[in-house]
């Protein structure tokens, strides 16, 4: 046990004191004076850098905006100062520990960087010659602090269960994990288990996994001093251990984990976290780790704990328990304001943009590198979202996507169909064809002129689409929350979506059903002789255009509303589209055969098409029944022929 005996003197940096730096380094914080630390057991005293105070340095700075960042890293770091000072409130359900955090960074500065060429070249020993030893940052030493420092206040716990950093590529986001899973096998104390998920087998084997053995391997101290053993499976000390967790192996359900280790969370399977989320709860220290990059689509684990943080640090929820850092840029910072969409000059054409998103920037990043690939993405179009995504850390879709997914995120708000029940109601039905998904779109207005979107999805559980290995995770995840209906056999099931549009037209008042013409012959029928208000709406460029624009501009001002399902989501992120000359768009899928759907959206146009220009819709009578000519007179000489 090792105690502080001198807190730290705290001066006035003038690099901090500017009113706009780009970055705040290790060298900006000497003139923290150093602590004195204690081993109790063996009386001897360590001079330790003020890690508590480089962190408290850098959310000051952040918080202040000297640093220039985003609204979301802003509203971190003021919650981490606002949970400083409730920390020193005895009666307060948590407290802040710094030996916690210098325990911690102190194991990660006796660490050596693995890989030749990198960037501890740039830092200097007391010999003169490159250092390989770990130096951290301000910014990663803020993580931490806020990782590790704060406990709960009756059993001394960690508070913090879940932590999510999203941060660009090369921002040495796998040294940081690796630190991480060192730690916890080597000073967590117990067995501990630590898996390293992944969407595959290769995936984990090749990068944190990898990574965390050549650390290993380049430290024989490490491993002398705590009987660390490496195998190709596991990394191991005495019953605790470091192993791979992928969506390939074997369900996992004597998964009992201390830390779990989410690298790339935006491309990781949505079954893999299912699996270590749901194993979490036997041990109250446990901690959920979360390192990633933006990713292309708004599906999977990355992008839905970036949601629910997103919740937290706007303070629409208060979770103490979570923890997010989020580098990335402000929508003012890249999107114009009159289309909404992406300004790739505006992105690309300020160098500041990329220090506001990037924490290691002249540490572990090249700003000459990072120029180059801008420069690249200026002249070649196809490289855009790419750069955009891995160095500028945006979420961004792929190919023409018409809606971005945070665009269309800002538009969720906290309501229920329930809610609804009586109200005037349109009814968009996108049905399969045959072994697809059918989507059914519930469209009320407000009084305020806002338009509310509630949707259900069905999907034959037999179908090629639920067990396509690309999105068959995801399938079963929206299934398993109640978002996602899978029907038995392999066979689209109209029956059951249209017992639910009669349900619907029981319980609202529904102006009309706006069906597909093509798909829907037998649905129309029966909804017909019913008596309920169906018709067809032609998908056609001419007819899907005004309801497009309408919904478009709509979610670019937040004045559609919905309730955040994730199918819809998904299926809206999907939409691609060009503009005629003309001005018609019709939306389409990314290519004609893509797995990812757009149900959703087609079935919203038709509802929205309905109640803007109810002319377009068409009148489903069923065709007058052609009465057979034979059978009232028989087939002419066949009779005579007969009787002859």
């Amino acid at each position: 046990m090792r105690k502080s005996r001198r807190p730290a003197a705290r001066k006035t940096s003038s690099r901090t004191a500017a009113s706009r730096i780009r970055g705040l380094r290790r060298s900006d914080c000497e003139h923290l004076a150093k602590l004195e630390l204690e081993n109790t057991e063996t009386g001897e005293v360590e001079l330790v850098p003020d890690y508590c105070g480089m962190a408290r340095l850098y959310a000051e700075a952040v918080a202040s905006k000297r640093l220039p960042t985003n609204r979301l890293l802003v509203a971190a770091a003021e919650r981490y100062l606002r949970m400083l000072g409730m920390a020193e409130d005895q009666a307060n359900d948590f407290y802040f520990s710094p030996i916690h955090v210098i325990d911690y960074c102190r194991f990660a500065e006796r660490l050596r960087h693995f890989e030749p060429g990198s960037w501890e070249f740039t830092q200097i020993g007391p010999d003169g010659k490159p250092d390989p030893r770990i130096i951290l940052e301000p910014c990663q030493i803020w993580i931490e602090a806020a990782i590790q420092g704060f406990r709960r206040r009756l059993t001394g716990e960690r508070l913090v269960s879940t932590a999510l950093e999203i941060m660009p590529r090369k921002n040495a986001k796998s040294l940081k994990a690796t630190v991480a899973a060192l730690f916890d096998l080597c000073c967590g104390g117990g067995s501990a288990e630590v898996p390293i998920a992944a969407s595959t087998q290769k995936q984990s084997e090749d990068t944190l996994f990898g990574d965390i053995i050549k650390m290993v391997n380049n430290e024989p101290e490490l491993k002398e001093l705590y009987g660390l053993k490496v195998t190709k499976e596991a990394i191991t000390r005495g019953d605790g251990r470091i192993f791979m967790l992928s969506s390939q192996g074997e369900r996992q359900d004597g998964l009992n984990p201390s830390l779990a280790i989410f690298e790339e969370g935006h491309a990781g399977a949505k079954s893999v976290y299912a699996v270590v989320e749901s194993a979490f709860g036997a041990r109250p220290n446990a901690l959920k780790r979360m390192i990633t990059t933006a990713g292309y689509r708004p599906e999977g684990p990355g992008y839905d704990l970036l949601l629910e943080a997103k919740m937290v640090l706007e303070g629409k929820v208060e979770d103490w328990t979570l923890f997010a850092a989020v580098y990335t840029l402000d929508p003012d910072d890249y999107i114009n304001p009159e289309t909404k969409a992406v300004d790739y000059d505006k992105l690309f054409g300020n160098e500041d943009l990329i220090y506001k998103c990037n924490p290691m920037m002249d540490v572990s990043l090249d700003i000459i590198k990072i120029r180059t690939d801008v420069a690249k993405a200026k002249r070649l179009p196809d490289k855009r979202r790419e750069v955009a995504r891995t160095r500028f850390n945006l979420w961004i879709g792929s190919g023409t996507s018409l809606i971005e997914a945070h665009v269309w995120a800002a538009c969720k708000r906290n309501i229920a169909i329930e809610n609804y029940i009586g109200r005037r109601c349109w009814i968009g039905v996108d049905l399969a064809q045959v072994r697809d998904m059918c989507a059914l779109i519930l469209l009320f207005e407000e009084p305020t002129g806002e338009i509310v979107v509630f949707g259900k999805f069905y999907l034959p559980e037999l179908s090629d689409t639920a067990s396509n290995p690309e999105i068959s995770d995801y399938l079963a995840a929206w299934h398993e929350a109640g978002f996602l209906e899978l029907t038995p056999g392999p066979l689209a099931d109209h029956d059951r979506v249209r017992e639910d549009v009669e349900a619907f037209c029981d319980v609202f008042d529904v102006v009309v059903v706006a069906c597909d013409p093509h798909q829907a012959h037998n649905t129309v029928k029966h909804l017909w002789d019913g008596n309920r208000p169906v018709m067809t709406y032609p998908n056609t460029a001419p007819t899907m255009t005004p309801p497009w624009d309408d919904i478009e501009g709509r979610i670019a001002t937040e004045r559609l509303w919905h309730d955040g399902n994730p199918v819809l989501q998904w299926m809206m992120q999907n939409v691609h589209g060009d503009r005629k000359g003309n001005g018609l768009i019709l939306p389409r899928k990314e290519t004609q055969n893509s797995i990812r759907k757009i149900d959703g959206a087609v079935a919203l146009c038709f509802a929205n098409g309905c109640r803007l220009e109810p002319g377009n819709a068409k009148a489903t009578a069923p065709e007058p029944e052609v009465i057979d000519p034979y059978k009232l007179r028989g087939i002419i000489g066949f009779e005579e022929v007969a009787n002859g």
